[in-house]
């Protein structure tokens, strides 16, 4: 029996995001942030909760280690009414956590990897995941743990009749291993950035990325910060603008957008909902500091649409 609308399973750190710096650090020197937060994080993490919040009933499947950042991520999900039964307490690691300088427009981050290292798929309860009518990942590349499985993870979700999304993340090492490619076959939704698309493909241009993923996945949408997103699906190509907002932090804005995207998706929405529904999450989340801090519940994102009637969809 499918007990599970969506089954996250990734990478699980806090975050400690720094915000109001001046400039970036600087060797033997000392600046000052205005404000702090010290919060649930990760890419994985973002998106079950903000999915969840739009009212999917989401389960996790990852790894903590016994101490206070894992007590931070786990309250984290559990208020928002994610249930944690495939989350792994292993008192002999520690939880990761990544420390954000946050920027208006942009951020950069430092990681301390921890448990997010070891997390393998022999980790993973199958029997967990058959609860679930849909299967995503996270940050492939910041789970060194979990590469070598995971296209054993998604044969095995597709195999039990989940459909399935993917965001790669960023690869830290900055090699672009070819094993992803050995995923691709499983997945249905493909959800990497424009930097992460033309790092993946070797391609010299977007638009070459978007098609070249495009042939070995039904859906393929590449957020491009301020620029929007792009969508391919069906031989067709869909572009969007942003949602004009006061930005505050733009940490986590990518989850948030799959968050909204694959709810819609979720619901059978066509492709141009789903982009609204991604641009909007994506926007929303950027107006308050930390990547779930500000997501929306399913009535205050239908609001923030109808008070942003503009046209942010473009077909290419």
């Amino acid at each position: 029996m499918k007990v599970f609308d969506v089954i996250v399973v990734g990478e699980l750190n806090a975050d400690l995001i720094l915000q109001g710096i001046p400039s970036f650090p600087e060797m033997g020197k000392e600046k000052l942030a205005k404000d702090m937060v010290l919060t649930m994080g990760s890419a994985s993490a973002i998106m079950a909760s903000n999915i969840a919040r739009l009212g999917l009933h989401v389960g996790f499947s990852g790894k903590l280690g016994k101490d206070r950042f894992g007590d931070v991520v786990l309250e984290g999900l559990k208020d928002r009414m994610v249930d944690c039964s495939g989350v792994f307490i292993d008192p002999s690691v520690k939880t990761g956590v990544t420390v954000v300088m946050s920027f208006p427009q942009d951020y950069a981050m430092l990681t301390y990897m921890g448990a997010m290292e070891s997390f393998t798929v022999n980790d993973v309860n199958f029997d967990y995941i058959k609860k679930g009518r849909h299967l995503h990942l996270s940050n492939f590349y910041l789970q060194p743990g979990m590469r070598p499985g995971c296209a054993e993870l998604f044969k095995h979700a597709k195999e039990a009749g989940l459909t399935t999304s993917f965001d790669p993340g960023w690869d830290p090492d900055e090699k672009w291993g070819r094993d992803i490619f050995d995923v691709f076959a499983y997945i249905d939704v493909f959800l990497p950035n424009a930097r992460e698309a033309l790092f993946i493909t070797g391609e010299n241009s977007l638009e070459d990325a978007l098609n070249h993923l495009g042939q070995m996945m039904q859906t393929v949408v590449v957020t491009n910060g301020s620029e929007g997103a792009l969508c391919h699906s069906g031989g067709r190509n869909i572009r969007s603008t942003i949602y004009k907002v006061d930005v505050k932090d733009t940490t986590g804005a990518g989850d948030s957008f799959n968050s909204g995207f694959l709810y819609r998706w979720l619901q059978g929405g066509d492709l141009r909902e789903c982009m609204v529904y991604g641009s909007a999450c994506g926007a929303i989340a950027t107006t308050k500091i930390g990547g779930s801090t500000a997501s929306p519940t399913l009535e205050a994102l239908e609001a923030f649409l109808m008070q942003h009637t503009e046209e942010i969809i473009v077909h290419v």
